[in-house]
């Protein structure tokens, strides 16, 4: 740093004074020029000003400070070019400068890029310090400066944007399984943008996975017709056709899509995706070996539908070869060991062909598997930032045994998110559901603090119930012999004229059934120790005691039994004071 020592006497002569060291630094030349703004002494403030610039030229404050008298002085280009210096090589995140930049450009009378800059900067700092003078800026630009094209540009862009980001978000939930949710959000972007055909497609895709067939093929014939060349259409309707029938139809679009061979990677891969889908394995194969000629290095996903194709047609050492890469790479390491192992045990057994899914992981049922182990874990956190997890619990509802959709509808009412309750709002729909089921549906909903009303299946229709009618009891009827046990109890209080018990005997075991639901997947075991138990446990709640034995007699079952069961209930009965 620049020093500068005092060395002589205030009396003059060669008589040595105290020396007082004077440090020249950026807040040393800062001080002096906020005194000379104070005086509006505005060269003298610059010139200090540039000298914070030469000592701290790190410090993008300094350059805003001198572009400030710069502007002060009417040298708006100057001004300009130190706040553009300071977004281009600084600090691009200093959002003050482009506020600056649009209060220079207004006084030098470029409306429309004190507009660009004005709209930049409310972009990059909507909560800002200066953010009513720029909206008052900008209303002034627009109303009496006859502006307006920057904004609309910028308007433009930012529609764009969010149809961009839309898309892109109901594509994802389609990826993690969140398909109800896909459906609610696609059809919401569909009302403001009617025109967004990825979205179509998507939301058709949505219809299906949620077993809405009908508008799945509507959506996608609407698609085709009036876009004849879009692929991802023509893709979809050869999975519905190939799924659904007839098997004309479904030829038709296949070999359509056989003579197609986009340069687009996305396009590509999607046609042979879809080939392999439909059963066309020698298609697929041929568009996945031209195309991982094209792409290097070819990514996790290419190599596992190569591989998979290959595999498909039994062609073994191919399938191997590429499932060896996949195994050594740095992605998707399990499903290609996976896979290799499947193959040894084709190969073992003589296997003409290995059946594979062309998505790059687990089979579904291994991940189920997977996902039932995770669920005895208890911890609901994990689950809902785990979207492979949520992706098989949603295959789970769809596809597994009213079992395993039990044990789903459990876990979604642990995770109680917003699309955990839209999934179970659409499986009510369905009109394969069980009354018990359904029940346990409700009581999930019910435990979520779900609102408002819900569509389920009864005789025959859908009818709709408000969440409020919903019995709080409800958690009764998930399971006959739940039902059972209580309607003994009460059955027997009422003959021994102890009507005054019932609702404690009914709250103690709702109150039991619902933590037993939460808690694990299992059932209670026989339901006559549990009948006897709550007789017993009831009674002695209001010191009107029976013999554990004579309980036991009376629902055939030993004293132990309900003397184990009968000391789990107690803590679930409001003391009598």
């Amino acid at each position: 740093m620049d020093q500068k020592k005092v060395t002589e006497s205030a009396y003059g002569g060669g008589v040595q004074a105290n020396v007082i060291p004077i440090t020249l630094d950026a807040a040393f030349f800062l001080e002096r020029a906020m005194k000379y703004l104070q005086r509006n002494q505005l060269r003298k403030a610059m010139q200090a000003f540039r000298k914070t610039v030469e000592y701290e030229p790190a410090n993008p404050a300094n350059y805003c400070n001198l572009a400030g008298v710069l502007s002060e002085l009417g040298d708006f280009e100057a001004s300009n070019e130190l706040l553009l210096h300071v977004l281009s090589e600084v600090d691009p995140d200093m959002a003050e400068c482009r506020f600056y930049l649009a209060n220079n450009y207004a006084n030098m009378g470029d409306f429309e890029t004190a507009e660009k800059f004005v709209l930049e900067y409310l972009d990059a700092d909507p909560d800002g310090e200066y953010v009513g003078d720029a909206e008052e800026m900008l209303t002034v630009l627009i109303d009496e400066f006859g502006g307006g094209d920057a904004y609309d540009r910028w308007e433009e862009e930012r529609r764009r944007q969010e149809v961009e980001e839309s898309t892109k978000n109901g594509r994802k939930m389609l990826e993690d399984g969140q398909f109800e949710a896909a459906v609610e959000s696609l059809e919401k972007i569909l009302q403001e943008q009617p025109d967004n055909i990825p979205a179509w497609n998507n939301l058709s895709l949505a219809y299906y996975y949620t077993g809405r067939h009908e508008e799945a093929l509507k959506l996608a014939h609407q698609v085709l017709q009036e876009h004849p060349d879009n692929l991802h259409a023509l893709c979809n309707l050869a999975v519905y056709k190939y799924q659904l029938g007839p098997r004309e139809e479904f030829e038709i679009y296949a070999a359509k899509l056989q003579k197609v061979f986009p340069m687009n990677y996305d396009h590509a891969m999607k046609v042979g995706t879809t080939l392999g889908l439909v059963g066309q394995h020698k298609g697929a194969l041929e568009v996945f070996q031209s195309l991982i000629r094209l792409v290097t290095p070819p990514e996790p996903v290419l190599i596992h539908s190569l591989a998979a194709a290959a595999a498909n047609c039994g062609m073994y050492a191919v399938a191997k070869r590429w499932w060896k890469v996949l195994s050594q790479g740095d992605e998707c390491v399990e499903v290609g060991q996976y896979y290799l192992q499947a193959l040894q045990k084709a190969e073992q057994l003589k296997y003409r062909r290995l059946p594979t899914s062309y998505q790059c992981e687990l089979p579904l049922q291994i991940r189920f598997d997977h996902m039932r182990r995770r669920m005895r874990q208890n911890d609901p956190s994990a689950w809902r930032s785990d979207p492979l997890l949520r992706a098989a619990m949603y295959w789970g509802l769809r596809n597994g045994s009213e079992e395993t959709q039990r044990a789903v509808v459990r876990i979604l009412s642990l995770i109680a998110d917003g699309d955990a309750e839209k999934t179970l709002r659409a499986f009510l729909r369905r009109a394969d559901v069980s009354q018990p089921l359904q029940a346990a549906t409700l009581y999930a909903l019910q435990r979520m603090g779900a609102r408002g009303s819900v569509d389920l299946f009864k005789d025959g229709s859908v009818v709709t119930l408000s969440m409020s009618d919903v019995p709080q009891d409800i958690i009764l009827d998930v399971d006959s012999s739940w039902r059972w046990v209580f309607d003994e109890v009460e059955n027997w209080l009422r003959q021994h004229q102890k009507d005054n018990y019932i609702s404690g005997a009914r709250r103690a075991w709702t109150s039991f059934l619902k933590h037993t639901f939460q808690k694990s997947e299992r059932g209670i075991g026989k339901p006559e120790i549990w009948a006897a138990a709550l007789l017993y446990a009831v009674m002695k709640q209001h010191n009107d005691l029976i013999r554990q034995k004579d309980a036991a007699e009376w629902f055939n079952v030993s004293s132990s039994s309900v003397s184990k069961a009968a000391s789990r209930l107690n803590g679930f009965f409001v003391r009598m004071p």
